[in-house]
């Protein structure tokens, strides 16, 4: 479990913290998993819940470098912005369509259909699991794949990493693809042993 020093931090003392101590961003990440899982389910098309908070976990920790104090907003804000932004890039993307998607994310938002699956059990076991997860998921991945990551923490868009790493656009896509099985399998190979 967590330091009860973290738990008594505000976010943007933790997200300040988390840029150089893991167990600050555990706190602040198992802070806003449920969150992300909302925003996963508003979201989600035929099933994707899992690769949208994926999305919105790697959003998140893209959010803790990026985020300034000296702005004048508050972390919550600028952590929902950023995860909502990377979702609604994942639904374009899915959607292959050549222009923003933004009449079928209103539609959506319109409908108010949330999936939302989290019981107090489940949202204990993966606080309590995100350090053991987060060394597995790092141990299965490439040194191409964990580069790519790194880019995709920083803000960066496919685009973006594909030119700074020499890749295509699409290899960039196929190894995002790859990460998120990853994770994924680390996620149901943890639930099945609870």
């Amino acid at each position: 479990m967590y330091d009860a020093g973290l738990a008594s931090l505000t976010d943007e003392e933790l997200a300040a913290l988390a840029r150089t101590d893991v167990e600050a961003e555990g706190m602040l990440l198992s802070r806003y998993l449920r969150l992300i899982r909302f925003h996963a389910g508003r979201y989600a098309l035929n099933g994707d819940v899992e690769d949208l908070v994926q999305e919105g976990l790697i959003a998140l920790l893209a959010a803790i470098p990026q985020f300034d104090p000296t702005q004048g907003k508050r972390f919550a804000s600028f952590a929902q912005v950023c995860i909502c932004n990377r979702m609604r890039s994942f639904v374009r993307r899915e959607l292959q369509m050549p222009a923003p998607a933004e009449e079928y994310l209103a539609e959506l938002e319109a409908k108010g259909e949330f999936v939302d699956s989290d019981t107090p059990e489940s949202i204990l076991l993966e606080k309590e699991s995100y350090e053991h997860t987060r060394m597995q998921v790092m141990a299965m991945l490439s040194d191409r794949e964990w580069e790519i990551l790194q880019w995709m923490l920083r803000g960066a868009t496919y685009a973006e990493a594909a030119k700074a790493l020499g890749l295509t656009v699409k290899a960039v896509d196929n190894a995002m693809q790859r990460i998120r099985r990853k994770m994924r399998a680390v996620r149901s190979a943890d639930h099945s042993e609870t």
